[in-house]
């Protein structure tokens, strides 16, 4: 029959509206404690092979690197950016794979998502960084470096849920409802 009807495209199942967006959130927020845990278990293997050669010895290297001065501090960086590399690629893959999952379909491929991803994540990063300059001014560091972190982590989940892992539908069915009527 012409001019039917389309039905309504059936709903996923599981939260909508605001607990979604939030469900994403707790999730972003755990995929990311388990990249901490990646880049730390990498940043110390990396540290100890630049230092010690490659022994690949994990406990050895934790105590390594907590209790003694790296020689060079290139070292340090060259393992923080391992690290770096190593846990942000982690943290994709689990994102990609689970907290932003979708049905519909992404706007961007993989390849391009995952370049999106480094970039917010160096953003996020840069966040941290400032946070954690400025509080560093009348606060411990590790307090700054905690709330660089959790203000990294909001920045990195608004820019990865509104551009790397944009849907093809028009709307965010993980955003509230905006109202749609307009007054002349």
């Amino acid at each position: 029959m012409v001019g039917s009807p389309v039905p309504p495209r059936p709903r996923a199942p599981g939260p909508t509206g605001r607990g979604r967006f939030l469900a994403r959130y707790g999730k972003f927020v755990l995929v990311g404690l388990t990249g901490v845990v990646v880049n730390l278990i990498v940043f110390i293997l990396t540290l100890d092979a630049l230092t010690r050669g490659a022994t690949f010895d994990l406990y050895g290297g934790l105590l390594h690197s907590a209790s003694a001065n790296s020689s060079n501090p290139l070292d340090n960086f060259a393992a923080s950016g391992a690290a770096f590399v190593v846990a942000t690629l982690w943290n994709f893959t689990w994102n990609n794979l689970w907290t932003f999952r979708s049905e519909v379909g992404h706007r961007h491929s993989v390849s391009l998502r995952l370049g999106l991803y480094y970039g917010v994540s160096l953003g996020s990063l840069a966040v941290n960084e400032v946070v954690l300059f400025a509080m560093s001014l009348l606060f411990p560091p590790l307090f700054g470096q905690a709330v660089g972190i959790a203000a990294g982590s909001v920045v990195g989940f608004g820019g990865n849920h509104r551009y790397t892992f944009a849907e093809t539908a028009g709307r965010d069915p993980a955003l509230p409802e905006a109202s749609t009527s307009r007054t002349r």
